[in-house]
């Protein structure tokens, strides 16, 4: 019985012993984790010392450089003006300024609309001068008025009717074309467009206008079977276009009958009915509201 009870003892000592020394069994984990909090911790002091120390160093360049722009001048001291530099562009039209001279437009005077005192001032201007020699431009054709249709806009361009001339080099091959704005009313032209005629250019054997007045009276008559009404001449005019139609891609807005420049003009007639036909370079015959006229135009 005292055996059993030893045995019983011995057993209960084993499981006591087994418990109590079963947590020196393990490795110390607590003593790793504080190494490893302990390195990270230094690493964050580091960085937050460079972030300082790169901060400081910063300052002190700010700092010199700021002393630097001082002793040259600039800085502060410099006074505010028109533009990203500090100061003004330009010696006029700016804050403390004289308002700058309005831009010449280079108007000259013709005292008569005959084709050749037109041609003769258009000969003296500076544009040809500087324009007539660079393409071997040498004399004149006639020159023609082409008139504004009713436009009420506001620019000259538009609204004013235009001298157009084309020349001819010392072969007689066209080999330019300009257009002047012609202000009626108080008797001047203004230099407006030039166009280059090359050798390969269909209308470089073509005095301008391209279709002549007999021409357009011939389709008038062909087309609606009507003369010249008596009393009323042919007249050259061109419109402001409408924004939607000179896009050639265009599917819906198409228009092939010209008039829309003064360079491109359309014929004006009043048939023998009284009514007003246009005819365009197409050749075609139409009334006004065939003409694709900008909105807001008669």
């Amino acid at each position: 019985m005292s055996h059993s009870r030893k045995r019983a003892g011995g057993r209960s000592f084993s499981q006591q012993d087994r418990g109590r020394w079963r947590p020196h069994a393990q490795p110390f984990k607590p003593h790793q984790e504080q190494s490893k909090g302990t390195v990270f911790s230094t690493l964050i002091g580091l960085g937050i010392a460079l972030v300082l120390l790169l901060g400081l160093a910063l300052m002190v360049f700010i700092v010199h450089e700021s002393s630097i722009a001082s002793a040259s001048g600039g800085g502060p001291t410099v006074s505010p003006g028109y533009g990203s530099l500090n100061h003004s562009k330009g010696t006029c039209g700016n804050a403390g300024q004289a308002a700058c001279p309005a831009v010449d437009p280079g108007w000259f005077p013709v005292n008569s609309e005959s084709p050749g005192a037109v041609a003769a001032a258009i000969a003296g201007s500076r544009n040809v001068a500087a324009i007539a020699p660079q393409y071997g431009c040498a004399s004149f054709d006639t020159p023609a008025l082409v008139h504004a249709y009713g436009a009420h806009t506001g620019m000259d361009y538009y609204d004013d009717d235009h001298w157009v001339v084309s020349m001819r080099d010392s072969t007689g091959m066209r080999c330019g074309i300009f257009d002047f704005v012609y202000d009626r009313a108080r008797q001047r032209m203004r230099f407006s467009s030039f166009g280059v005629l090359t050798a390969q250019d269909p209308h470089a054997r073509q005095a301008f206008p391209y279709v002549s007045s007999s021409v357009a009276i011939a389709q008038l008559q062909d087309q609606r079977k009507l003369s010249l009404l008596a009393g009323t001449l042919p007249q050259l005019i061109f419109f402001p276009i409408d924004p939607n139609f000179p896009v050639l891609t265009s599917p819906v807005h198409k228009w092939a009958g010209g008039g829309n420049s003064a360079m491109n003009p359309m014929w004006y007639l009043v048939g023998l009915d009284g009514q007003g036909y246009f005819v365009g370079t197409d050749l075609n015959v139409y009334t006004q509201r065939d003409l694709p006229i900008a909105k807001g135009q008669p």
